[in-house]
């Protein structure tokens, strides 16, 4: 059964009348796409509020729109926490703005531990007064280290080094408590009027699919009722990326439209809208001429003895089960 992301009435009541705050991605157009209301006066952009998420393969532009978000966010005179998981953050890229740097708080969480002492264990000074923007750079990239692929403990039960079936499911399902147990936390913090802008990384799907199709590495489950919103990125030209819209005020986008995929090139100042009038063979690639049914996304639970075989299908599984195996070293005690 999947675990429901629960808060209380108050912070639900709290978040739904707050969440009219946007924050500007500085892409106009992916701005209108992120609001879904008809409502002119309500500003466009990463609704606070909300978890908003932004995946796509290495290159795309992800940590370029996420600094795009955090210096709009900036600009407004809120604060900014900035979680690195790993990736460098690019200084370089905030010189030049006018911007009020004892506002941006960094933070380097490079082990799973760490980030979760952090969101589920914070110190009373997280998140800083006066926060409208965290950003996870990125929420998947720990989950690697920590979990071995389906197929790796696949060859431990082959070779006795996992004792039967049983012990193998409560393995392939710890990766998913997490997932689980992150996704709670983040909503508690959402409901406090706080965007959180989460950089997933991607793998691409064969299995069970028409063609290979990117998918999230983080998905399934708690994480993905989670989610509000979701930004797929990938690059078509060499010096031209695309943002699409796949999923907005929590529902999944089954049809592609023209206004929901954003062209857009990286400047030494920021992001910046690419105008495909001007550009007819970006036109052509970009945009399909019809929209393009997308299947909605089947799910079944898997048999053990059904463990994918390769790295890139583990992530199709999304049983889940219960906290008790989480101990207090993982849970950030030792951390």
């Amino acid at each position: 059964m999947t675990p429901v992301v629960s808060i209380s009435a108050s912070q639900s009541l709290n978040a739904s009348a707050t969440t009219q705050a946007a924050i500007s991605t500085g892409l106009p157009r992916l701005d209108e796409a992120l609001n879904d209301t008809t409502d002119e006066k309500r500003p466009g952009g990463i609704l606070r509020g909300q978890i908003t998420e932004v995946f796509g393969p290495p290159g795309v532009g992800k940590t370029s729109l996420a600094l795009s978000t955090a210096c709009n966010a900036l600009r407004d005179g809120g604060k900014v926490v900035w979680i690195d998981t790993g990736s460098p953050l690019p200084s370089p890229r905030l010189k030049g703005h006018s911007l009020d740097k004892n506002n941006f708080i960094y933070l380097r969480t490079t082990t799973l531990p760490h980030l979760l002492a952090l969101l589920l264990r914070p110190p009373r000074s997280f998140p800083p007064d006066g926060t409208a923007l965290i950003v996870i750079d990125s929420v998947s990239s720990l989950f690697s280290t920590y979990f071995p692929n389906a197929a790796e403990l696949k060859d431990r039960l082959t070779q006795g080094r996992i004792a039967d079936k049983a012990q193998l499911q409560w393995l392939l399902n710890r990766k998913w408590n997490v997932a689980s147990e992150l996704a709670t936390h983040l909503a508690r913090i959402v409901s406090r009027n706080i965007a959180v802008l989460a950089i997933n990384q991607t793998h691409t799907k064969i299995k069970g699919q028409p063609r290979a199709t990117l998918h999230p590495v983080l998905a399934g489950g708690a994480w993905e009722s989670s989610v509000q919103a979701r930004i797929m990125m990938y690059r078509d030209l060499p010096d031209c990326r695309l943002a699409e819209m796949t999923k907005r005020a929590g529902r999944i986008l089954l049809m592609r439209s023209a206004e929901w995929i954003v062209p857009f090139r990286i400047e030494a100042d920021g992001v910046r809208e690419v105008d495909e009038e001007s550009d007819p063979a970006l036109n052509a690639t970009s945009h399909p001429a019809e929209p393009v049914d997308i299947p909605a996304a089947t799910s079944r639970k898997r048999k053990v003895n059904e463990v994918a075989d390769s790295q890139d299908e583990d992530d199709d599984d999304d049983s889940e089960g219960g906290y008790e195996w989480m101990d207090e070293a993982l849970l950030g005690e030792n951390a």
